[in-house]
Formats: C-alpha cells, sequence, structure tokens
C-alpha cells in the first residue's frame, strides 16, 4: 500500500480512525456499522450476557469510542489485542460503559 499510494497511506498512518485506506471504510466508520447491531443486542438481552466476536481492531476502536477518546489515538491507547484476547465490558441504555478485563488470555 505503501508503495501504490503512498500519500493516502501516510494519511492513513497519521490519522488510522478517519482516514480510509484506499477502497477501505474508516475505522469511524466501522464503528457507525457496528454500534447499531451492538444497541440491537443491548435491547434484545437486556438482561443478558451476549458473547461478541470481532475483529481486534474494532474493538479497540469502539473502546475509545466509548470512552470519549480522540479515535486517532486508538493505537497508543490500546496497541494491540492478542488473537483470542478476551475483552469483557458492560454496556447498558445512557450509562457509562464498564470495562472488567481487557485482552485477558482464556
Amino acid at each position: 500500500m505503501e508503495i501504490a499510494f503512498p500519500a493516502e497511506f501516510h494519511a492513513f498512518m497519521s490519522h488510522p480512525a478517519t482516514v480510509p485506506l484506499p477502497g477501505g471504510e474508516s475505522g469511524k466508520e466501522a464503528v457507525a456499522r457496528a454500534t447499531p447491531v451492538l444497541e440491537e443486542l443491548m435491547s434484545k438481552y437486556p438482561n443478558g450476557r451476549v458473547f461478541v466476536v470481532t475483529h481486534s481492531t474494532l474493538i479497540r476502536l469502539l473502546l475509545i469510542h466509548w470512552l470519549g477518546l480522540d479515535a486517532d489515538r486508538y493505537r497508543r491507547l490500546l496497541p494491540y489485542v492478542d488473537n483470542c484476547g478476551l475483552t469483557e465490558i458492560e454496556l447498558a441504555p445512557n450509562a457509562d460503559i464498564k470495562i472488567f478485563c481487557y485482552n485477558s488470555r482464556v
């Protein structure tokens, strides 16, 4: 990508949540696409537990979004998620997110 699209690649590396690579979606667009699905799960299972499997980038972007932090800083604030790393959170309408564990090995 860096060779084929040098300007776009460097813009993406500087602003990974807001500038997409050519043909891709931005991190903010991915959050906007995922959020309604998670809200639907919250309304469908208001007192239940739901297991969601997602890409490591998306969970980091969602956490940054729910914490109200600058999305373009997600790589610095949450540098990685291991394959099969467990993140346990609690979401409720009109409430702050609760993070019980992040990237825990199971």
